[in-house]
């Protein structure tokens, strides 16, 4: 047998073996053996579905039969699901998990919820499954999805920074000596020589003004996010993502949501927690009903950026897409497709209608929240994409 009939009868075993659980292990040799990433995967599925299997002999040949329950947490589970499955597979395990064991009971004690350690795998789970939270487990699933966004908003704020605003200007003097300009710090750094200890007083010989910064033309920036279910982990970081946004005073944001329908959540876009619990995650999509309604918010399209966060999966018909997207293109908007926005990369999407896009000039790409504020920030300060 060649080196890749044996390669491809190794990788038929593993799959198999995934499949069927340790149960299988005496007929296949044990395949997943001395692969730490494929054990894992074993053990985060095991943990999910083999305790439908516990229940005695006449279940053997189902996956998992006779073994003893999973070490692992809910917590440490969704960790290590979110680590190593695709954003389509999380979705369809967390869900299990939650409606079958173990994260289920998570969900519906409020004690439980209180102890668990806020992480971006929590969020992006109690933000799908926040329909099924009951009403006495709210407060404290709030409380938890508040301090998640919390503390990614604190550390992406940070490193986003630079991306958005640039360079602070010229900070050389100018000989425009108006109060506004005054530079404090350093007309006393310069003017220390001048300190009477005795008296306890600095005498000032001459004052520093700085230069100041031109004042910056607002641009438009428009977000169209998809809140369709297999979204949600883009969905997160575009809620986080926008409230930075909206603290930029050189952006003017629109922050719009839709799936068939519409909703504009500009006014609450400031609040990353108050817009997650505003979505209804789930249903069809429209992408050219969403770009329409773009095209009612551009006032200058030049100083218009508009980003389509979406897996492209059109309900509608194709062709009104494209006319939308060329009449923003030709005025002179600036669109952007993301089909992700985050770390994990891009999911599944539909590639017959980013590829009629891109064919109009309109990029499309997954990208990262620093990727995305650098791509903002450069056209915000007039270079280019």
């Amino acid at each position: 047998m060649t080196a890749g009939a044996d390669d491809k009868k190794r990788e038929a075993a593993r799959r198999l073996r995934l499949l069927f659980g340790r149960f299988a292990d005496s007929s296949l040799g044990s395949p997943l053996e001395g692969d730490e990433v494929l054990l894992r995967i074993d053990e985060d599925l095991s943990f999910l579905y083999d305790r439908a299997f516990r229940r005695g002999p006449s279940h053997e040949g189902a996956r998992g039969a006779g073994l003893g329950p999973s070490v692992l947490r809910p917590s440490t589970w969704l960790a290590s699901v979110e680590e190593l499955f695709p954003p389509e597979a999380r979705v369809v395990m967390e869900e299990d998990a939650a409606a079958r064991h173990g994260l289920a009971a998570l969900l519906e004690d409020p004690a439980a919820l209180a102890s668990v350690t806020p992480s971006p795998a929590i969020l992006a789970l109690l933000v799908r499954l926040r329909g099924q939270i009951p009403e006495a487990s709210l407060p404290a699933a709030r409380r938890l999805i508040e301090e998640a966004v919390r503390d990614l908003s604190r550390a992406l704020a940070k490193e986003l920074a630079p991306s958005l605003t640039g360079p602070s200007g010229p900070r050389g003097r100018t000989n425009l000596r108006v109060l506004a300009n005054l530079d404090a710090r350093r007309t006393v750094r310069e003017n220390l020589r001048h300190y009477d200890r005795a008296r306890g007083v600095l005498g000032v010989e001459r004052l520093v003004f700085r230069r100041r910064l031109a004042r910056q033309t607002r641009h438009r920036l428009i977000v169209l996010l998809d809140q369709s279910g297999s979204m949600v982990d883009s969905v997160v970081q575009a809620a986080i993502l926008a409230a930075i946004f909206a603290s930029v005073p050189s952006l003017d944001l629109r922050l719009v949501v839709f799936d068939t329908h519409v909703v504009d959540m500009t006014e609450i876009a400031g609040d990353p927690v108050e817009v997650l619990f505003s979505l209804q995650l789930g249903g069809g999509t429209l992408l050219s009903r969403a770009v329409g309604y773009a095209a009612s918010l551009v006032a200058e399209p030049r100083r218009t950026l508009v980003v389509l966060i979406s897996d492209f999966r059109e309900g509608g018909a194709l062709g009104a897409l494209v006319t939308r997207v060329k009449d923003l293109l030709d005025a002179g908007v600036t669109v952007l497709g993301l089909v992700a926005l985050g770390d994990k990369g891009a999911g599944g999407f539909d590639r017959r209608v980013t590829g009629a896009l891109a064919t109009l000039g309109m990029p499309i790409a997954a990208m990262t929240p620093r990727e995305l504020a650098a791509w903002v920030g450069r056209h915000v300060r007039g270079g280019e994409a």
